[in-house]
């Protein structure tokens, strides 16, 4: 007799339904660099964006050289060109009225290089190209549910825009990249998402910055502010606000602005700031902190936003999507996910589903069970940094260990990169960066202050690292920190 899996797969022949090899939803930067991916073997891909506009955002403008690295090892470095990106070549890091910088670059690679760039503008040339691939099928509609037969997911119902009818997608892998506000990640995952601040985004036009082509950061009290070249006219600003709320457009806001924050910015970027206050034009996002906890379910699989979240200070959001995108793909290319009208006709005959789906499963396993090696020191990097930035003593601390030069700059950089991924490397300097603060404390309850702020420490540290699965020293040498602090 037939499973009920067979029955779908021959109910969907008979009805002439299209069938795919995989079904994304969400052609945002994650969902449509996956279809470019796997349009280049000539997988046959449907992906459903619930809105193709161009829709201007404040999140993913800048990419580390390590995820630009990403898209040259998926042949996709293309991507980046003809929409005015900007290199990006180090960090200028600012505190107090002192200043310094430090270049991605090293002896051993002088090409290290990053880019910032309108995020729409970027999405758009990502969506332009998966439309010119044979393979890919791009239609514009809302997913509703997720497909299930027998506990296995065989696809999507969605929304045209258009007509408002519903219809359904097959396919043997659902994707389920639909970012930030995801629909199914509740369905998918165990992870509640956190907000850990907001961040108002600002654009300054015809800005000078005292480090062209770099990412300042602006070490304020009490809103942390990144700034870096978006195009050759542009320049964002993000400013962190740590609370519970959103901030508000009112005039406390530009008081706010005008008095607190612009007097901590460099002086040189203040012409272009105020004029940009006074034209009004903010945007607000919640930044998430989402620990990577999928729960397998056959036949699909999160990634991107919908999957894993960090604090966008290292910009390392990107690159992490990237990252598992090459991962999952070579995965899915290896196992030939591509079907053909045979062995959806094998189905109805056979006793058994098919070849792929024993594959497919194995797959997505694979993937949830090995991605963190890759991803978790940018997650760890991001999120351990912003505690850091919030706390008095260690964020003096690592901007004077940063400063030393050399190693102690060049190793933590390459970390923030995401050039390397070497979390014994992190945890390293990491802690290196907390004795080398409590050395310079000044006299007087220093022995108080060096307890508590290596305290302060392993507690940032410790719940980011036991979320990435690390090995069993370190999560031993972990909880032990956490009992003698």
């Amino acid at each position: 007799m037939k499973s009920r899996i067979q029955e779908t797969f021959c109910k969907m022949m008979n009805q002439e339904s299209e069938i795919y090899d995989v079904c994304i939803i969400g052609a945002g930067v994650a969902g449509g660099t996956l279809a470019a991916y796997l349009g280049k073997y000539g997988i046959k891909v449907c992906v459903i964006e619930k809105n193709l506009s161009e829709q201007e955002r404040i999140v993913g403008e800048l990419l580390q050289p390590g995820g630009v690295q990403m898209l040259k090892d998926m042949g996709l470095k293309e991507l980046l060109e003809g929409f005015d990106a900007q290199p990006v070549y180090g960090y200028g890091l600012f505190m107090n009225g002192d200043a310094f910088q430090i270049s991605y670059s090293t002896e051993k690679n002088k090409s290290v290089t990053g880019y910032g760039f309108r995020s729409h503008k970027f999405v758009q040339k990502i969506r332009e190209h998966i439309k010119s691939l044979p393979s890919v099928t791009v239609i514009e509609g809302t997913a509703s549910q997720l497909i299930e037969t027998d506990g296995r997911v065989t696809g999507i119902k969605y929304i045209t825009k258009q007509e408002k009818e519903e219809k359904e997608i097959h396919a043997s892998l659902t994707v389920v990249c639909d970012g930030i506000f995801s629909l199914f990640r509740e369905k998918l995952a165990e992870s509640n998402k956190q907000v850990s601040s907001f961040s108002l985004g600002i654009i300054l036009k015809d800005c000078t910055l005292p480090y062209p082509n770099y990412d300042h950061v602006i070490v304020a009290q009490p809103s942390l502010c990144l700034i870096y070249p978006i195009s050759s006219s542009e320049t964002r600003i993000l400013i962190d606000f740590p609370q519970s709320e959103a901030p508000r457009k009112s005039p406390e806001l530009m008081d706010y602005l005008t008095n607190t924050i612009l007097p901590q910015l460099p002086s040189s970027v203040h012409p272009s700031f105020m004029k940009a206050i006074e034209e009004g034009k903010f945007k607000v996002m919640p930044n998430h902190y989402i620990p990577a906890k999928p729960v397998f379910k056959a036949g699909t699989v999160l990634l991107g936003d919908s999957l894993n979240m960090r604090h966008p200070l290292t910009g390392g959001g990107m690159t992490v999507a990237f990252t598992d995108i090459k991962l999952l793909g070579d995965l899915l290319v290896k196992s030939d996910v591509r079907s053909r009208k045979s062995d959806v006709t094998a189905v109805c005959i056979s006793s058994d589903i098919g070849h792929r789906t024993p594959d497919i499963d194995s797959v997505v396993q694979q993937f949830y069970k090995t991605r963190h090696k890759k991803d978790a020191t940018i997650n760890i990097l991001a999120d351990a940094l912003y505690g850091v930035i919030r706390n008095e003593d260690l964020k003096t601390a690592c901007y004077d260990y940063l400063k030393r030069g050399g190693l102690y700059a060049e190793e933590p950089v390459s970390l923030l990169s995401a050039i390397s991924r070497d979390q014994n490397l992190l945890l390293r300097h990491f802690f290196a960066m907390a004795l080398y603060g409590m050395k310079n404390l000044p006299n007087g309850k220093r022995i108080q202050r060096s307890y508590r702020m290596m305290s302060d420490a392993v507690d940032i540290v410790s719940p980011l690292v036991l979320n990435e699965k690390p090995g069993l020293f370190t999560k031993y040498a972990l909880k032990g920190a956490r009992v003698l602090f």
